[in-house]
């Protein structure tokens, strides 16, 4: 074959495929995922009274007059080590609900934990968006296994292969595939909670690499954790929820089984498998329970949790959907000393932006912190972003936005981690604190995805001693060396500044720490009309 015809071959091949590829999407296009929703319907445990960790809660909240305790996870080791803590305390059951769950080191700490407890005869149910799952998540299977463990995903999509067929199909079916997943809930015996702003990663506990994420959980015991399991089954039992055994192409065999619970036994073993520190003064069950009551914030703890969309039946409204937006939009409004804000995608619709100026009208002081350029993981939220930031600005909040070189991340690792992995920082958390005494914790950040398309949750408590304690952290966040504020110069334009005592010490007239390349494609990309997809 000449080298003419060897051109006019693999022309020809490329446009089979490319058709392919059309007509496969054209019959796709229009119809919901074709996966069965057959399923074995269960419900959440529903007798914490009788497991020692139940009695454990119960004889912690004992005294204080029917509120819930709260402890404050803000540093990664800290988050990891708790949710494993709960996991090996387990006796009867344990849900987990996460957007991600990722086949890392923490990742796979945690599935040795899992099917540990199901050795025990606990029962696990996990339950994961499919948007960033592996295109052929084998390894959740592998975790489901276990007679007593089983694996979902929410609005699985495509065949699961390397192949992209999948990525058609979610084109395809994005008007529904698009409403995601977003929640993140760790329950255990019915009696004790972790609830925040953690994917399961290694970004989100601060092991070294390329990127870190600074995060905030909760963990919680008392009333706050009854309503908890019921909300993991309106989403576990709905028609969105597939098990991953009719998703993924190749089912594990026994012997597939053993060898990975034989490699995560062995994983989990190393030392090096866990966030820095964890090793250094590793936190053991009981002495961790026995001190957890001097820990505890209390307070009264309202879950806060999006409805699940139809997929027959009748429509449903705005409010019904996003619980979780409403409630913090009516508590918002309700500020009348302090608003602190922490969103890592900070978006807001026009309502949003009117009640900021109304907010600020009244004398009521908004403090707004975000991502920088620099830190930020999605240009495309930073640019939609920045579109508004000075409306922001003339509308009377105060701007920050995250250093990628933090002060207080780099604290948490050595040197060498650090330019090993040329780590850079960025902001994860999902946290508002009203007037100091009201506090939201959970998956929701301030933008569009989050209001009109994801489903999210979140713990909303009352309690002065967490407030103080939450806006300490969200401050110290913001303080000069861990971001930058955003103001107007005297001329109205943009500026980045550090203060010290007052005074600027440095000032940069556009995003600070970003190369020309990184800021020609944002103006590249705030060309595209804004469409709520951020």
């Amino acid at each position: 074959m000449n080298a003419g015809m060897f051109k006019i071959g693999k022309w020809a091949g490329i446009g089979l495929i490319v058709a392919a590829v059309c007509i496969y999407a054209a019959i796709k296009i229009g119809f919901a995922p074709t996966y069965s929703t057959h399923k074995t319907v269960s419900t959440a445990f529903d007798a914490p009274e009788s497991t020692a960790l139940g009695q454990t809660a119960l004889k912690i909240a004992a005294d204080h007059d029917g509120q819930s305790g709260f402890l404050l996870l803000d540093r990664g080791r800290d988050a990891m080590s708790w949710r494993l803590i709960l996991a090996d305390a387990a006796q009867k059951s344990i849900d987990i609900q996460y957007f991600l769950w990722k086949n890392d080191a923490a990742g796979k700490v945690l599935m040795q934990r899992m099917l540990a407890a199901a050795d025990r005869g606990v029962r696990v149910r996990i339950l994961i968006d499919d948007s960033m799952t592996e295109s052929d998540p084998q390894y959740l299977a592998l975790l489901s296994a276990p007679e007593n463990i089983e694996v979902r995903l929410y609005k699985p999509f495509g065949p699961k292969a390397k192949s992209m067929l999948r990525w058609v199909d979610y084109a395809a079916h994005m008007k529904v595939i698009n409403h995601r997943m977003h929640n993140k809930l760790f329950l255990v015996d019915g009696s004790m909670e972790i609830i925040g702003g953690r994917n399961i990663g290694e970004e989100y506990f601060e092991y070294p690499g390329s990127y870190v994420f600074r995060s905030r959980d909760l963990l919680a015991l008392g009333p706050v954790v009854n309503e908890s399991g019921a909300a993991f089954d309106l989403y576990w039992n709905s028609d969105w929820a597939v098990p991953i055994e009719q998703v993924v192409l190749h089912l594990p065999t026994p012997e597939d089984a053993a060898r990975n619970r034989e490699a995560l036994d062995a994983f989990a073993a190393d030392p090096s498998s866990y966030p820095r520190g964890f090793y250094d003064n590793p936190k053991q069950i009981d002495a961790e329970m026995a001190q957890l009551s001097t820990q505890l914030y209390w307070g009264k703890g309202t879950l806060l949790i999006d409805d699940v969309p139809a997929r027959k039946g009748r429509p449903q409204t705005h409010d019904e959907l996003d619980r979780t937006g409403v409630t913090i939009e009516r508590v918002a409004i309700q500020s009348s000393d302090e608003l602190l804000v922490q969103s890592a995608y900070l978006i807001l619709e026009k309502s949003s932006m009117d009640e900021l100026q109304a907010l600020t009208g009244r004398g009521v002081k908004v403090k707004l912190h975000t991502n920088s350029m620099a830190a930020n993981n999605h240009l495309s939220a930073y640019v939609s972003y920045k579109k508004q930031r000075d409306g922001m600005l003339a509308g009377g909040a105060e701007v920050y936005e995250m250093r990628p070189d933090a002060k207080s991340e780099i604290a948490l690792f050595e040197p060498d981690e650090l330019e090993t992995h040329n780590t850079s920082f960025g902001l994860h958390a999902k946290t508002m604190v009203f007037d100091r005494r009201n506090v939201f914790v959970g998956s929701f950040n301030l933008d569009p995805r989050s209001v009109d398309l994801n489903t999210e949750m979140g713990l909303l408590v009352e309690s002065e001693g967490l407030g103080e304690a939450v806006a300490a952290s969200i401050e110290n966040d913001m303080a000069p060396g861990n971001s930058w504020r955003v103001q107007f110069d005297s001329s109205g334009k943009t500026k980045w500044v550090t203060l010290q005592d007052g005074s600027v010490i440095e000032e940069f007239e556009m995003e600070p720490m970003t190369t020309a390349k990184q800021r020609a494609e944002a103006e590249a990309m705030a060309l595209i009309p804004d469409t709520g997809q951020m």
